[in-house]
């Protein structure tokens, strides 16, 4: 990410101000130029399904009244896992998202495309906010236009942008970014009182819409604070800090607020967060910066369910992995245009990132860092690109290349993955339309892809349809190998015997399903409606063996995940199920 000499961006001269005024005249133009990189980068993301939570989003909005005046409480004891307690629940206050979502199924309904649109159109937006950010703090000029494309096609925000539920990272940001630069140009602007005041409403009003989309936003104080101090413009402090303070008040009252509507301040269950005690905690506060940075600068994903646990089980290459992610990222604070763009940068990148280091690491957590990042390395390019030698214009023009092709590489195997749980779900949902007696669906072996909101998204590609449905286990990675799949065996029609030679209940997102106290004991038994889990086998805990009763076979359906879809079980037959193919961009 440094293809030339470190350059400074702000004009030296009344001359050199003068070509960079019709520079940005010019670059002004580059607005279309921003968005057709967006676009181009994260453009199969259009042809995506629904995913994950994105189902559980659609049920809320429909439900906009009470989502809004209530909070929004997701119920993980209604995911259908049987080794969920009951109660066990996620307490989020962001109305503002449930009512984008009510807006989007107001106008696009169950097409996920509209609600991709959506997204993609609000990421188009930061990145256009980005850029004004970069030309009041870099100045005028290409490296604020280089920021903002690097911002446009940076490969760390696939989950943010292609998750339709990660829209609560990209909205926020987005918000934020608006108050932020309101912030600035109230800075900037002198003399006129009424302006200055104006712009510093718009600051406090766009900052709390920020603080209705996504928690994190209450950073912003600091990210004012920072900027008043490290760029003082020849303010008096008084007047520096009484923005900061402000908008201090109002995440104040923001906080007063979220405690009032949601009865209190109740923190992410284990692992959705670490607390203090935690055994993994240590392990979690020191590499999850890490595993940040590294998206920021060698695009290596940071996901809880597949390259977490490589480094856990590679430490010695996790320390390697550690010094080349850390010397490029020393390259890129050295070669920043001055020390204070370097450290405005980096403060930027820690106090953004610093409400989530105690939760599980999620790449859609980088949106709003990822601009600090993308600033810090857009000051590194001239104000004028013309000053640019022409091997540093080929340098410049191959690293963009190569991360539009590694953003459009993540991009198409998010979509990927997104289509093969819909997959699943289409597939669950034909057996269901073909077995009109079932009142029950329980599924073994459900993949991972498919297990977030997994009952929400059948209901939702079987509207009107009244099946209760559960999930025995799940695959215990993305790419499952045949050690993955359960041993399963049946004694007569109502009793059946689930073993995994690896154990059950050990990956993250079975974790997550299972609450932060998940120990079972040898004849525990687990009441669910219309059926009943047994453990048979948990050698220290860890579940390798349980046994299921059904108390209504005759109206209870059996799926099984195998390597080529879900299967029928039963026990004479594990026929396999054909499911049409949903059409791209739709439920299935």
């Amino acid at each position: 990410m440094n293809p030339i000499p470190a350059q400074s961006s702000v004009p030296t001269s009344s001359t050199d101000g003068d070509v960079l005024v019709r520079m940005e005249a010019r670059w002004s133009r580059g607005a279309a130029v921003l968005v057709a990189l967006a676009a181009v980068a994260l453009c199969p993301l259009l042809f995506g399904p629904f995913f994950g939570d994105d189902y559980l989003h659609i049920e809320v909005a429909a439900r906009l009244r009470e989502a809004v005046l209530g909070g929004w409480v997701l119920h993980i004891d209604s995911v259908g896992a049987w080794w969920t307690p009951p109660g066990l629940t996620v307490e989020y206050f962001r109305p503002l998202i449930v009512v984008s979502f009510a807006l989007d199924h107001l106008l696009y309904g169950v097409n996920a495309a509209g609600y991709h649109l959506t997204n993609l159109a609000l990421h188009a937006a930061g990145t256009w906010l980005v850029w004004g950010v970069g030309r009041r703090v870099l100045g005028p000029g290409f490296g604020a236009w280089g920021a903002a494309a690097l911002f446009a096609i940076h490969p760390c925000h696939t989950m943010a942008v292609g998750w339709i539920s990660g829209r609560t990272d990209v909205l926020a940001g987005v918000l934020y970014l608006a108050a932020f630069l309101a912030y600035l140009a109230q800075r900037a602007t002198r003399g006129a009182t009424g302006r200055r005041a104006l712009l510093l409403v718009t600051t406090l009003i766009l900052f709390a819409l920020a603080l209705f989309a996504k928690e994190m936003a209450a950073t912003l104080p600091l990210v004012m604070l920072g900027d008043a101090l490290l760029r003082p413009h020849g303010e008096p402090l008084a007047q520096r800090l009484a923005a900061p303070a402000l908008a201090g008040i109002v995440a104040a009252a923001y906080v007063a607020l979220r405690v009032a509507v949601l009865g209190g301040f109740h923190p992410p269950p284990t692992p959705f967060a670490y607390h203090l005690g935690d055994p993994g905690l240590a392990w979690h506060l020191a590499t999850a910066p890490l595993l940040y940075l590294a998206d920021f600068v060698l695009f290596v994903p940071a996901d809880p369910m597949a390259t977490e646990p490589f480094w856990r089980a590679h430490p010695v290459l996790l320390v390697l992995f550690a010094a080349v992610v850390l010397r490029t990222f020393w390259t890129t604070l050295q070669r920043a245009s001055d020390r204070t763009t370097a450290a405005w940068a980096l403060g930027w990148m820690g106090v953004t990132i610093l409400p989530v280091m105690m939760l599980t690491i999620g790449e859609h957590f980088l949106y709003l860092p990822s601009a600090g990042y993308c600033l810090l390395v857009g000051s590194q390019l001239p104000a004028d690109p013309t000053k640019l030698a022409g091997k540093d214009r080929r340098g410049l023009a191959i690293v963009a290349a190569l991360v539009m092709v590694v953003c459009l590489v993540r991009t198409t195997l998010f979509t990927n993955l997104a289509r093969e749980s819909s997959r699943t779900i289409a597939a669950a949902a034909a057996a269901l339309q073909a077995t009109p007696n079932a009142r029950r669906l329980l599924v073994a072996d459900l993949p991972v892809a498919a297990a977030l909101a997994f009952p929400h998204a059948v209901r939702l590609a079987l509207p009107g349809r009244d099946v209760d449905v559960q999930i025995l286990s799940l695959l215990s990675h993305v790419m499952p190998g045949p050690s993955d799949y359960s041993s399963v065996d049946f004694a007569g029609h109502s009793r059946l015997r689930l073993h995994r030679a690896e154990g059950f209940l050990g990956s993250y997102l079975e974790r997550a399903l299972g609450g932060p106290n998940l120990q079972f004991q040898v004849g525990q038994t687990i009441p669910r409606d219309g059926y009943e889990v047994t453990i048979l086998d948990a050698p220290g805990g860890r579940v390798d063996t349980f046994g299921v009763r059904i108390a209504d076979p005759g109206k209870t359906l059996l799926l099984r995940g195998t390597q080529s879809g879900l299967a029928l079980l039963s026990p004479h037959t594990h026929e396999p199920i054909s499911a049409p193919t949903p059409p791209r961009g739709s439920t299935p």
